[in-house]
Formats: structure tokens, sequence, C-alpha cells
């Protein structure tokens, strides 16, 4: 592995986690390539989370907690940018990395040692993460989602490429429009697939099914998805996930009421352009009878793949 690892700071949204808060605070402290700082920023958590979190930080000087300072709101989307960037403006002494991290989550200890490792291994890289597993029917399973994409639950962001992109967007689809605007700025976006961290809520877990659906809907219509894509990706949706049908029918519902009404789009043409360049490929694909092959293979080429030894490169 390179030998001077990143600087990073993490920054964790969080409201009402004290079930798994302590899973995720343990993993930080035993990382093998330690943060600089963790800003844990509380959103009006009433079940003990910030009280949990400031005993860390009375533990460890490079632990804090401070408040959200929003409406509390209980959506996806736009509080949990806001609550991103307030503490990003916490973070005392600019890293090299900044991460946005769930509060609900168990890393193992050398995750950050291997994703600091591949930004030192390519200066291109941008985006960085793992993929996430979550509980479901007694057993740990893939969290479904492009693989081709870093899990929003843990995003670790160059931050040269979050400042080239404009930071991220205040609204649901944030974690995907950042990435097709590094893409397009000539970021490249690493999902390190033999990297796994556990996930014991799944995205969009504590918001009812059909208002979760309703938001992606609208947040697929900010970020500009073709709306041909849509509805294809709506009526998958609609068969693999619950509410089965209705929660297909809600999110195309969502993306149409946000286009017939007009609502502004991402203000970032080049990410959009990349965006929908990747889709046309995947639906031409797709008409093809080739799903799989639409845009390659995912970047699998984290520290386990590396030679090691006297040979390395």
């Amino acid at each position: 592995m390179p030998g001077a690892l990143p600087t990073y700071a993490v920054v964790t949204p969080v409201r009402d986690e004290a079930e798994n808060f302590a899973r995720t605070a343990e993993a930080l402290v035993s990382q093998t390539h330690p943060p600089q700082q963790w800003v844990v920023v509380d959103d009006g958590s009433t079940d003990g989370t910030r009280e949990l979190a400031e005993r860390y930080a009375a533990e460890h000087d490079w632990i804090d907690v401070i408040s959200a300072g929003a409406s509390h709101e209980r959506a996806r989307g736009a509080p949990i940018v806001r609550a991103f960037q307030r503490g990003c403006d916490a973070v005392r002494e600019r890293p090299q990395v900044v991460v946005k991290l769930d509060g609900d989550l168990y890393l193992p200890p050398h995750y950050f040692e291997w994703v600091a490792a591949t930004f030192a291994r390519d200066p291109r890289a941008g985006i960085v993460g793992g993929v996430a597993l979550i509980p479901e029917e007694g057993r740990w399973v893939l969290e479904r989602g492009n693989l081709l994409n870093v899990n929003g639950v843990a995003k670790a962001y160059r931050m040269d490429c979050l400042e080239d992109i404009g930071g991220l967007r205040p609204m649901m689809g944030w974690d995907g429009i950042d990435e097709y605007g590094a893409r397009a700025r000539g970021w490249h976006v690493r999902v390190l697939t033999e990297l796994t961290l556990l996930h014991y809520k799944p995205r969009g877990s504590k918001q009812k099914p059909l208002k979760a659906r309703w938001e992606e809907g609208r947040g697929s219509a900010y970020m500009g998805y073709l709306p041909a894509w849509l509805l294809i990706r709506a009526a998958y949706r609609g068969v693999v996930e619950k509410p089965p049908v209705l929660g297909g029918f809600m999110l195309f519902a969502g993306y149409a009421w946000a286009r017939l009404r007009r609502l502004p789009q991402i203000d970032d043409p080049e990410a959009r352009a990349e965006l929908r360049s990747e889709q046309r490929a995947r639906l031409a694909a797709v008409l093809r009878g080739r799903a799989g092959h639409a845009v390659g293979a995912p970047n699998s080429d984290g520290p386990a793949y590396w030679a090691t030894g006297p040979d390395e490169q």
C-alpha cells in the first residue's frame, strides 16, 4: 500500500440512532487509520443519541457533537445534506478527504485505511467507498443498488473533488448526482466491492414506504432521469421491493408530478449529461437483452487486489 495515507474527517448526521450508534462509534475508535476529527451532527434526537455521542466525545478529543439547527424534519435528502454541510463547517483543519457516514453502521477496523490507500494510489479518485450489507430474514445480504455507485451511507470525498462539483445538493438524489458531476469533470468513482460494512437500518426505513418511493421519484426528476429509464426502474422496483406494484407506481408518480410541475432540476448540466449518457447506454443494453453489460464492470480494484511484496508497482 502507499506509505503516506491522506488525512480525513468524518461527519455523521444523526437522529434517534441510539440503538446502533455505539456500533459506529466503536468502529471509528478502532480504525487502523483513525480520522483527524469526527463531527456528530444531532438533528433533534429524543432517544438518547446525543447523550451517547457526548460520552464518546468526553473520552476522545477528536470527537465533537453539535446541533443541526434545522427543523428536525423526518426526510431523506435536504436535511441530511444540510447537516453534513454544518458538520463540514465545524471541521477545524482542512482534511484531504471528508466522509459522510451514517450512524447505524459497523465498519471493519481496516475500512478507512483501505479507503485512504485508494485515494493515495489514484490521484484522480474523487469518491471512494465499500458496499453495504443489510439484515434480511436472519442473514446479511447486499443492499440493493448499483455497484457502480458508492452507497450513500458511507461516502468518502476528496476535498478537491467535492469543491469541484460545488458540494452536495440539498435534495433527494444528492448521493447520485454527486458522482455524475465528479465523473463529468474527470474524477474517478471507486467502488471497493471487496470492502463491506454492515448497515443495520436500510435506507428509507424510517419513512413510510410509499412516501419514500414518492420522494425518490421526485429526486429522480431533480437529477434529470430519462423518462424511459425511470419507467423501467419503477417497473423493476415494483416487482422486487415492498409494497409490490404500488411502490413502483409511487416512484413513477413522484417523478411525473415533479416534471409536470416543472420543478427545478440539478443546476449542473455536465452532471445531468453524464447521467443521461449512462442511462441511454443501459437502456440500449436492456433493449438488446444485455442489461448486465451496459456500463462495464465495477471498479473492484481496492487494496485486496493490489500486488504485495517487492514487485508492487
